[in-house]
Parts: structure tokens; C-alpha cells; sequence
């Protein structure tokens, strides 16, 4: 007779066994259908440590059950029976990155990296909430029947604000992907995961761990003593997952820049077209990554990207929609903060402005690089730099100005709005805007780069990314959010062809860094 847990979930079948226990497949009796419930084990533990076990595995199912992205796991229900808990969570047909490696050998560049772009995106999520994974490994990310890659196992996740509560103060994971400072006794941080998806990536890339050695001891030894040797089937990616692997985590390829450029690599994958400095030969690729990483290095010090909204999303007042929730028939819808579109019109083809390192002092102590003039919008209580020959005009149906130049076909927008009902968070905002375009299917050829926590003048903010097709044309946007400790929000968006991405990402770039509020 087949066992059944919490009165509801028949057990069927073991799927999988590791290190804190078996995962089953199961029925969901009321709600008629099949699910994975994990049987959590200790081994070694007495009965005082029990309990504190239960609690920690209770609370890091919790931890991972609030997690809304998609490529993370659903959590379903936490039974306690028999003294353990059980984890009831989404099935995903599938079979584990490393069963493939052992199938397949080394996979390809391209698919390799949509695997690192989409464990990454998870990952941020989870880090947005303050929950790190702390085993991230070929083991744990699925590679689903129906393409989507999905990180698994939360179970020994935790919550950067909550105290530890390991079961012996040992160790938790897998020492070929566990990174230097936690071997080292020091406690998980965000930059950890990094690591160990560094890791994971050599691995499939490459068809072995960038650390394996005969034993335990030995592994250990050679992550806290040697670098790791320079992956020879990586190619473009290469400078990425070398970057993660630095031994210093203060150190290590931020998880922003990490994804612009696994988003890169992995559109040869998905049939987007990829940018200007990595197209080509594979060897040209190659060759032209690591100053695309450098380039992208300095853009992230320079503050980053993104778009701010206010909460609802949805289509303004006057009926239009934008690049939030949809667009129709202007040449250049853009993301704003109160989710309606604005055309930003042609380029005509003249001499691009070339910003300058000379720089004169602009309001609020901003310095107005040379080539560039001071613009102060009071209405909108913010300041920026505008480079000479650009018109800036007002819209007259939003709360919103559109800065486009001649010879450039992008177009950088600002709006701007007053308190408007309770604000959850950059990231879950971008998150709910994004399900509602895709819901209405307002974007063609939609894919996105990235959704991802920053902080910007000292703000909660968040990035969004993301690719779009629009009269038989790629477009890249780059979006900036974020609200004033006032209440006010802002949107500043930045649209251009993909294919000029590269050369012209440098006006979005100085319009952030001189953006000030008044």
C-alpha cells in the first residue's frame, strides 16, 4: 500500500535522492494532481537538534515558496509528519544539468549561456528578498521538457537577516562549486552564489568542474589555494565565468553585468540578432568580449540602468499604452513612469555629438560634461545634462518630457508622477508590468534580458532589460525605476536599435549620471 503524507499526497515513486533526504513523485488527491514532495532526512543528529532542524527547513521553504520568478521551483505546501518536514513542490519534467553533461559531454556556448542567464535571473530574485541558495550546482538546475531552466532546491537557502541555524556549524553544499569564503568558515553572501554559478557554467561548458581532485580534502585545498585553470571550449564566455570565479567576492563580475552579457551571448542561441561588438566569427566573439566586459564594467560604475512606474501598469488616462503595457503604431513607444507609450519620432542622418571628458559645473553639484548643456525641469523637480543639438519636449498628455538628437534613432524619456497608492518595490512592480504586457501580448518578439534590484541616488531601483521586435526591427531598451523617499517616481528609459546598442549606450549613461532631483 503506497504511503500518504499530510492526508493528502500519495507517494509514488522516488525521483531522486541527495544529501538531506528523497524526493518523491506523489498525487495531490484534492487537488487531482502530481506533484514533488521532498522527504527531508537527518543522519548524525540527535533529538535536541531536531527540532532546530525542523524549524530551519520549515522557514527556508517559506523562504523559497515566496519567490515569484520562473525560473525558480514552486513551493506548493510544508507538511510536518513523523518528526521531519515534507516540501510538496512543482514537478517539472526534466532531467538535471549534470545528468546532461554525464549524457552529452560539453555543451555549446550559446545554450550554456542561456542556462546562466536564466539560473542568474533566478537567483536575483531570490537575493532581491534577502534569500540565498547556497548550493548552486549542475545537480540542482533542471533542464525542463518544455525549455525553460529552473533552479531547484531551496532547501538549505536562508535569509541573509535571520540567524543560521546549520545542524552542526559545519558546512553546507558541494565543495567543486562551493566558493573560497565559505570553505573558509565566513558567512554566505549574494556574491557566493556568483561563485558557485561560475562554477556550474565552466563545468557545462567545459565538461568537468573547473576544481576536481581526488578527494574531498584535496578540492577544498586547491579552491582556497589555487586559480582556476582558463577554460579552453568557453569562448565568449569566458571573461564572464571567469569573472564569477574570483577569488575575492568583493572582487567577482557584478550580477548586473554578468547578465547584459550571458543576455548576449545567449541571443545566437534564441535567434535574436546579437549585438555589433560580439557578431561575427565565433572567433571574433571571442576576441571582442573581454573589452565589451571592461566597457561594461565602467558603464555600471557610471550608475547603471532602468525605469521607474507608478504601481498600477496599466494604460493611462487618455487611453494610450506604452512600452510598460504595450504600444501601437508610433515609431518609438516608451516604458514610463505612468505606463503610457510616447513616440520619439526618426533620426535624421547628421553627426552624432560626442560627449566630452572636460566638464563644466551643472546644478546640484552635476558636473555638464563638454558638448553637453544644463536642463532643469522644475515641474518635474529634476536636472540633467542634454547634449547641445537636442530638442527636449514636453508631452501634453502625461507628466513627461522625450530627449531625442539628430543622427541617433534612440530616445531617452523622463517621467515623472506624484504619490499614487502603495508602491511595492522596483522589482516586484517591474515584475507585475511585464506579466501584464505579456498577458495582453503588447510586445512583439519579447524577451527579457534581465529584472534585477540596484540602487540609484541612493534609492531602491530596479533594471529592466529586455529585447522587442517593432516593424521588422530589434529593438534593446534599458530601463531605470525608482521612487523618492518623498513618494514621487520616476521613470528614465532609454530605447535604441540593437544593433547601434553598443555605440550609443554612452547618452543613456551620462543622461543617468547627471540626473539629479531638485
Amino acid at each position: 500500500m503506497q504511503r500518504e503524507v499530510g492526508g493528502r499526497y500519495r507517494l509514488i515513486e522516488p525521483l531522486g535522492e541527495g544529501g538531506m533526504g528523497v524526493v518523491w513523485r506523489a498525487h495531490d488527491r484534492l487537488l487531482d494532481r502530481t506533484v514533488a514532495v521532498k522527504e527531508v532526512r537527518y543522519t548524525g543528529v540527535g533529538d535536541d537538534k531536531r527540532a532546530d532542524l525542523n524549524r530551519r527547513t520549515i522557514r527556508e521553504a517559506r523562504a523559497a515558496g515566496r519567490l515569484d520568478h520562473p525560473s525558480v521551483v514552486v513551493i506548493h505546501d510544508v507538511v510536518e509528519e513523523d518528526g521531519r518536514p515534507w516540501i510538496v513542490m512543482q514537478l517539472v519534467p526534466s532531467r538535471s544539468l549534470a545528468q546532461v553533461l554525464a549524457e552529452q559531454g560539453p555543451l555549446p556556448v550559446e545554450r550554456v549561456a542561456l542556462i546562466g542567464e536564466r539560473v542568474l535571473g533566478a537567483l536575483r530574485a531570490a537575493h532581491a528578498t534577502g534569500v540565498l541558495h547556497r548550493d548552486v550546482k549542475p545537480e540542482n538546475v533542471l533542464l525542463a521538457h518544455d525549455g525553460r531552466v529552473v533552479l531547484t532546491d531551496f532547501g538549505i537557502a536562508t535569509l541573509e537577516a535571520e540567524p543560521g541555524l546549520t545542524a552542526t556549524g559545519g558546512l553546507v553544499g558541494t565543495p567543486a562549486y562551493m566558493p573560497p569564503e565559505r570553505l573558509n568558515g565566513e558567512p554566505a553572501r549574494p556574491e557566493s552564489d556568483l561563485w558557485s554559478l561560475g562554477a556550474t557554467l565552466y563545468a557545462a561548458v567545459e565538461g568537468a568542474p573547473a576544481y576536481r581532485r581526488d578527494s574531498w580534502a584535496a578540492t577544498v585545498a586547491a579552491i582556497l589555494r589555487d586559480d582556476p585553470a582558463p577554460p579552453v571550449r568557453a569562448g565568449a564566455l569566458t571573461p564572464v565565468i571567469m569573472g564569477m570565479l574570483r577569488r575575492d567576492p568583493a572582487a567577482r563580475m557584478p550580477a548586473g553585468e554578468a547578465a547584459h552579457l550571458l543576455g548576449m551571448i545567449a541571443s545566437a542561441h534564441s535567434g535574436h540578432t546579437v549585438p555589433v561588438s560580439v557578431s561575427g566569427r565565433p572567433a571574433a566573439r571571442r576576441r571582442l568580449m573581454v573589452p565589451a566586459a571592461i566597457a561594461l564594467a565602467a558603464v555600471l560604475a557610471a550608475g547603471g540602468t532602468l525605469l521607474a512606474v507608478r504601481a498600477s501598469g496599466l494604460p493611462g488616462r487618455d487611453g494610450g499604452s506604452s512600452a510598460l503595457t504595450g504600444t501601437t503604431g508610433e515609431p518609438t513607444p516608451a516604458a514610463t513612469a505612468t505606463g503610457k507609450a510616447t513616440p520619439t519620432g526618426k533620426a535624421t542622418p547628421t553627426a552624432s555629438p560626442e560627449p566630452s571628458a572636460t566638464a563644466t559645473p551643472g546644478e546640484n553639484g552635476v558636473a555638464v560634461p563638454a558638448g553637453w548643456r544644463a536642463y532643469r525641469n522644475a515641474e518635474g523637480g529634476f536636472s540633467m545634462a542634454v547634449p547641445r543639438g537636442w530638442t527636449v519636449v514636453r508631452s501634453s498628455t502625461r507628466e513627461s518630457v522625450t530627449v531625442r538628437g539628430p543622427g541617433v534613432p534612440g530616445a531617452f524619456i523622463v517621467e515623472w508622477t506624484a504619490p499614487e497608492g502603495p508602491w511595492p518595490g522596483p522589482v516586484r512592480h517591474w515584475q507585475a508590468v511585464e506579466k501584464d504586457i505579456l498577458g495582453r501580448n503588447e510586445f512583439a518578439g519579447y524577451r527579457r534580458i534581465d529584472i534585477g534590484p540596484t540602487t540609484y541616488l541612493g534609492r531602491p531601483a530596479a533594471d529592466w532589460e529586455f529585447l522587442r521586435r517593432r516593424d521588422g526591427g530589434l529593438l534593446h531598451v534599458l530601463n531605470r525605476g525608482f521612487r523618492t523617499a518623498a513618494g514621487r517616481t520616476y521613470a528614465l528609459y532609454w530605447e535604441a536599435p540593437d544593433s547601434r546598442w553598443s555605440r550609443d549606450r554612452r547618452y543613456f549613461d551620462t543622461f543617468t549620471a547627471t540626473f539629479a532631483t531638485l
